[in-house]
């Protein structure tokens, strides 16, 4: 939205120019200069130039009195030379000077002191009466008729110091529009210095003659010396032009005068190191080495006197566990071992109950069971599922997501972006000679292969189709520019098109001209004009080639840093690696207003990828893209859930049965039979049945209630499920098939008793996983929040399903095998020789085998290899606490597509190649929630607050961020802020007839009506008629003119008003507009909400964009603190990062709260066994800090996903420590080792088939997705999770128990049958190894 005219720069480069045609001077002696006070040198009345223009003809005569219409023109402009009594102009050379200066007056006067400078000399350059002193004519040529002699250079006489601090004090004032300096303009590139500023001022296209500014006086015999003007006529910036006047503001000035405090910006943090190592490591292994001691030395200890003692190798282990006084510990547990009978015994008492009701009255279990999974699963006739990225990652209440909504409503939402990277990679760069100017002179070049000219014009070509794609809807056909961003509409109606093909207008034709430079011998061509639009991107006539303007269609500059990328570690625009397509689109909050933009984007989208060129590579993305395809990737990932789930069927149906007589007696007829009878197809089916139905009666149950479904929840739960679901009926199983028939006992009865035992340990880890996915819902990041609730409910209805429906069908499937019936064909009994003899015991499963019989002796048995264990899982503790800080924090947004996506590669070129930051706007509500303003912006007061401009505060909005973008690498800000109330201020300021850009039609059809800069000058008066009073408006005036203002388009036709604020401001004010009487018709305009954009710097990756919204976020509270109104920024990204400032804190509040519900389940569940409890939710812990640290070794971040993982693995780790622990609480056996022995062989085998194998399995096939995420977040942390969770506990807990494990139950057992079964299968089958 920038612009500047041509007549502007015409106006601005040919002051000197305007001001040296109209010199009056007289005839003169040509060999002899008089250099004396109160004479001239030239006067403007020569031939006409070549160039432009006409020369000045050599009048070295004494300067003339002033006349009174003279001296009334320069008393504002010239209060010096008007105060004096001769001059070396007229009156009316005097009016075409104050004309002439007029466009460089509206970049300059908002700084008083640069703009009187600035002014300055020029007002003694044409009408000093001693310009002779520091003028002197060098080479005069005579004239066409002969009578006099035309000046064809000058040379003009400055000091150094006059030089220096003329330049300083306009080198920093701003363009707020074109969020540059305003000294490029004068320079005429952006590569400006003091020396190129006076070259460029005195030597340009525009200029018919050449006017040197020499660094010393040379020696002459002229009549006279030369006396260069000095400084001590200028003032410094930063010092007030009069008592009355004010300061130039800090944007325009920078100083300790006129800005505010710099920020205090921090040291870097140096990391905590001790002789060179990581601090906190150090810390950690010196605190393990100490604790390694002690207990090696305990260990020792205890060695020595059993050796003395000289105990058999029989009761060793038993000895060593009681070395930590477990007789201490019963005797602090002993009041509480009384309450753990009594909620054992309601536990058993209610599930016997409850299985008796279920095996007597199986249908009706199973018809209300059908009925309320009906009922819920009913809820998916409402099922949404929504891929939009700001549903996935920002929460509905947060506070950047209240603050876009509030911007959308506002303003208007941010413009659909469609970008294209274009790049050349196998194209080498080439060297050419660019002729630019006298000034430069030859200059040899490097441009990159992207401006090689087939390169070039392929690219130009293409984009050339991307603006002839067509869409059609409803019977439509949708052209871009039915959708595109057009600001000047309706008076131009091009396209916010930002690429280098702007510069030729878009004319392909353009790139083949060749402009004939006969005078350098030179061809000029298309590179010409590339590196002046690099160097001069305002630029409205390159004189070098065919006066091509480098301004877009839309009059606006195409910004380097945005029409080209992956320069700048290069520090050269013209040797970058890419160019950049970018093409805003308008953006409704009524998405329904969007179909026509959406529309085109899928055209846009399928024309890409269908375009190709074997030079050219090439990345791109509309505003659908991430949608489109986060979509997609949830329907491609369907397989892969199918796939799991016929895996864990295929592994429960096998895994379920017995097949350990086939290990023992190898394949026969009779293994067959007896594998027909034992399989438990059925019962495995039915178990990955009610996990599919438990996740689907979960998404009902929140599609009921309105919740949109998310690709994490359709990624995450099914897994989930099917992973914590399936253990539960592995405990179960087993429990029975490990089991014996008392004595006249049913199947039913059998059965009954047994889920007595079991399902207590089914409860724990259910109600674990459920209450600590509830407490994971408490998150407010949406990933997090609506995972858990899924989770939690679908983990419930499992549990339910389990222990009715799969109770009902374990009774069934129990009386089909008592009765040798063939599972799945029940009706077909199996032959006689299958059924077991009386007395006859069926062989142990080689899992139960392999754990009884060789892992429990291996990992017990031995002391030594106790402490080992218990040193090595020490030891990784301490390590991944070490890796915690060390975890970086965000998501690559490229991980969450899937990997043949088309918009990964997007991402890769936008971090690789862009040379911009996304836009930031510091938004100012000056209107508080009950419709009250808190600040006017009309009043000084209130301009003073935001302004950036001469008298404003120090600390005002524009002020502060100005001085925040000085410090861009802390503050994130590229550049200052375009400031609508500076450029507003500068569109009212009058300065005569015809230059004011506020005018009103005073008389006609059109009377009191705003009058365009391009309408009839003649029949339009200015809004103010005088100048006002500090360059600022009355508060009545600001109101009045404030909607014509923001409605009024720059232009470069007519005279060329190009402060018109339509353009760049027509959406950062929101005010409303009231009618009144006055003449001039503009309605009053109150102001509730305004903004300032800036740019923030490049973002490449996830700490980039926290640390830029962070800092965003500090500034506008420092900016509230100033300013009666509400602050707070808005830029597009912020709502996907705003999580991660807090994201540690997130972290550590979920863990901690899910890990203490596991606690406080288990203390209930486990008979208020504290030590049991403590030890279980140890486990947990340790188990997810391993899971910490394996993130830092598989550099995986933290962000919404992983933390996601992390509450689901404190679920997991539940069930790898819960039923160990239990079994071991329950355990009778005399001592700890002996107990833990007896838990681990009893459930460790059930562990490994049912938990981890099952999970091992399931997450398997994510090996295999198309999802990056699936592999990187899912698949590698589901591993980490279910290896960590297996081993801690089949290896550490079980160890950890023999140790510190609670007190030995000195319960009696419940039944005499219970002690008879349990005594005879020890007899047969001993359950501890010897």
């Amino acid at each position: 939205h920038y612009y500047i005219t041509n007549n502007l720069r015409m106006s601005i480069l040919g002051v000197v120019v305007v001001s040296l045609l109209l010199l009056t001077v007289g005839g003169q002696d040509i060999n002899t200069r008089i250099h004396k006070p109160g004479y001239c040198m030239m006067k403007a009345d020569g031939d006409p130039s070549p160039r432009t223009g006409n020369y000045v003809r050599y009048a070295n005569e004494p300067a003339q009195p002033i006349d009174f219409i003279t001296k009334l023109v320069l008393k504002d402009l010239c209060p010096d030379i008007a105060a004096g009594e001769k001059v070396c102009c007229d009156s009316s050379q005097a009016a075409t000077l104050k004309g002439s200066v007029a466009a460089a007056q509206s970049l300059l006067t908002k700084c008083e002191v640069s703009w009187k400078n600035f002014v300055s000399l020029y007002c003694k350059f044409t009408c000093s009466p001693d310009q002779s002193l520091f003028v002197n004519a060098t080479d005069l040529e005579l004239s066409a008729d002969g009578t006099f002699y035309n000046v064809e250079r000058v040379s003009t006489f400055l000091t150094n110091e006059y030089k220096s601090k003329y330049y300083n004090s306009i080198k920093d004032v701003s363009l707020p529009s074109a969020n540059m300096k305003a000294i490029v303009a004068l320079c005429g590139t952006t590569k400006c210095d003091q020396n190129r500023f006076f070259q460029f001022m005195g030597d340009n296209p525009l200029s018919p003659f050449t006017i040197d500014y020499p660094t010393e006086v040379p020696d002459n015999k002229d009549n006279g010396t030369i006396v260069p003007l000095e400084a001590e006529t200028l003032k410094f910036c930063y010092e007030k032009e009069t008592n009355d006047s004010w300061r130039c503001s800090c944007q325009d000035c920078p100083s300790e005068l006129t800005c505010a405090a710099p920020p205090n910006i921090p040291a870097p943090k140096s990391p905590f190191l001790i002789l060179g190592f990581d601090g906190p490591l150090i810390i950690l292994l010196i605190v393990y080495l100490a604790l390694f001691l002690l207990c090696l030395v305990h260990l020792s200890i205890n060695i020595h006197y059993r050796r003395l003692n000289q105990m058999d190798p029989m009761t060793r282990s038993a000895s060593i566990a009681s070395s930590i006084s477990e007789r201490h510990i019963e005797v602090l547990q002993g009041n509480i071992n009384k309450g753990c009978r009594i909620v054992d015994q309601i536990l058993h008492n209610f599930f016997t109950s409850w299985a008796t009701f279920a095996v007597s009255h199986p249908w009706t279990v199973i018809m209300c069971a059908v009925v309320v999974v009906g009922a819920c699963c009913g809820g998916m006739y409402f099922f949404v599922l929504t891929s939009a990225p700001i549903d996935l990652w920002s929460a509905p209440l947060s506070q950047t997501r209240l603050e876009k909504n509030k911007f959308d409503a506002t303003f208007v939402p941010f413009y659909r972006t469609t970008q294209v990277i274009i790049t050349a990679p196998n194209v080498p760069s080439f060297n050419y000679t660019v002729h630019r100017d006298e000034l430069d002179g030859p200059v040899e070049q490097t441009f990159s292969g992207v401006f090689r000219k087939d390169i070039f014009t392929k690219i130009f070509n293409l984009q050339a189709g991307i603006m002839s794609v067509t869409a059609s809807l409803d019977n439509r056909t949708i052209g871009v520019k039915d959708v595109c961003f057009i600001p000047l509409a309706p008076d131009v109606n091009e396209c916010a098109l930002i690429s280098p093909f702007q510069w030729f207008q878009n004319n392909r034709a353009s790139v083949d001209v060749v402009v004939i430079d006969n005078k350098n011998g030179h061809n000029a061509t298309y590179l010409e004009h590339i590196y002046r639009c690099v160097s001069s991107p305002l630029e409205t006539a390159d004189g070098s080639y065919d006066t091509m303007s480098c301004m877009t269609t839309f009059t606006g500059p195409a910004q380097v840093n945005i029409a080209l990328g992956g320069f700048s570690e290069k520090g050269d625009p013209l040797q970058a690696d890419a160019i950049v397509l970018s093409l805003p689109l308008n953006n409704h909050k009524n998405e329904s207003l969007n179909a026509d933009a959406e529309a085109w984007e899928s055209a846009f989208i399928e024309y890409m990828r269908g375009w190709s060129d074997p030079d050219i590579e090439l990345a791109f993305m509309a505003e659908r893209s991430i949608e489109d395809e986060l979509q997609r990737e949830a329907y491609q990932d369907i397989f892969t859930v199918a796939l799991s789930y016929f895996l864990m069927f295929g592994y429960v149906a096998i895994m379920l049965g017995k097949v350990s007589c086939c290990a023992e007696t190898g394949v026969s007829l009779y293994c067959i039979r007896r594998w027909l009878v034992d399989a438990k197809i059925s019962l495995g089916l039915a178990g990955v049945m009610f996990v599919l139905l438990s996740v689907l009666g979960s998404l009902g149950i929140f599609s009921y209630a309105g919740y949109k479904s998310t690709v994490i929840i359709m990624e995450v739960i099914p897994f989930l499920v099917l992973a914590v679901g399936v253990d539960n009926i592995f405990i179960l199983v087993q429990a029975v098939q490990r089991d014996y028939l008392l004595v006249g006992e049913t199947g039913n009865e059998q059965l009954v008793r047994i889920f007595a035992d079991v399902a207590p340990s089914m409860l724990l880890s259910a109600a674990s996983e459920v209450i600590a996915f509830a407490c994971g819902s408490l998150s407010s990041q949406p990933a997090v929040h609506d995972f858990s609730l899924y989770a939690s409910v679908a983990v419930l209805l499992n549990f339910l399903l389990q222990v009715s429906v799969f109770l009902v069908l374990l009774s069934w499937d129990r009386q089909r095998e008592l009765a040798e019936r063939v599972d799945v064909f029940c009706c077909v009994g199996a032959s006689s020789d299958v059924h077991l003899s009386d007395g006859e015991t069926r062989p142990r499963s080689p899992l139960y085998l392999l754990v009884s019989k060789v892992w429990v002796p291996a990992l017990l048995n031995t002391t030594v290899v106790r402490f080992i264990v218990m040193s090595f899982f020490g030891l990784t503790f301490c390590l991944s606490i070490a890796a915690i800080p060390h975890l970086s924090i965000g998501l690559d947004q490229q991980l969450a597509l899937p990997k043949d996506s088309y918009v990964g590669p997007y991402f890769i070129y936008l971090n690789k190649y862009l040379e911009v930051g996304a836009p930031v706007y510091f938004v100012v509500e000056l209107e508080d929630d009950q419709g009250n303003y808190s600040l006017n912006a009309s009043s000084l007061t209130g301009q003073n607050q935001l302004c950036g401009v001469s008298g404003c505060n120090v600390d005002s909005v524009v002020s502060l961020v100005n001085i925040y973008a000085n410090f861009s690498d802390f503050s994130r800000l590229a550049q200052p802020p375009n400031s609508w109330i500076d450029d507003y201020f500068d569109w009212l300021e009058p300065t005569d007839e015809y230059y004011s850009c506020c005018r009103y039609y005073s008389g006609g059809e059109k009377e009191n009506q705003f009058c365009a800069s391009t309408d009839d000058q003649e029949s339009c008066s200015m809004c103010i008629e005088s100048e006002y009073d500090h360059h600022r408006p009355t508060s009545q005036q600001f109101q009045q003119y404030l909607e014509w203002y923001l409605k009024d388009n720059p232009t470069t036709k007519g005279f060329g008003c190009t402060k018109g604020g339509h353009a760049a401001y027509g959406d950062a004010v929101k005010y409303t507009a009231v009618e009144r009487s006055d003449k001039k018709g503009a309605a009053s305009s109150n102001i509730s909400a305004a903004y300032f954009m800036t740019y923030h710097t490049t973002c490449r990756n996830s700490s980039d964009f926290i640390d830029a919204y962070r800092q965003a976020r500090n500034l506008s509270e420092l900016i509230k603190q100033n300013v009666n109104g509400n602050v707070y920024p808005y830029s597009v990204f912020y709502v996907y990062y705003e999580m991660y400032v807090t994201m540690v804190n997130q972290v550590a509040i979920n863990l901690s709260v899910c890990i203490f519900a596991v606690f406080i389940v288990s203390f209930v569940l486990l008979n208020f066994n504290f030590m049991s409890s403590v030890i279980t939710t140890t486990t947990v812990l340790m188990i997810t800090v391993n899971v910490l640290g394996m993130m830092y070794l598989l550099n995986i971040n933290i962000n919404p996903v992983s933390l996601v993982n992390l509450v689901m693995s404190v679920g997991i780790s539940v069930e790898f420590s819960s039923h160990i622990t239990r079994s071991f609480s329950l355990s009778r056996q005399p001592g700890r080792v002996d107990r833990a022995k007896e838990a681990l062989a009893k459930t460790g085998s059930s562990v490994l088939s049912g938990i981890f194998m099952t999970k091992l399995i399931g997450i398997s096939v994510l090996a295999f997705a198309k999802s990056q995420i699936f592999e990187i977040y899912y698949f590698k942390m589901y591993v980490c999770i279910v290896l960590l969770g297996m081993l801690h506990g089949l290896v550490f807990l079980p160890v950890f128990l023999t140790f510190f494990g609670p007190a030995r139950n000195t319960e009696p057992l419940r039944t005499s049958g219970y002690k008879k079964i349990e005594t005879e299968a020890n007899e047969r089958d001993p359950i501890l190894p010897k």
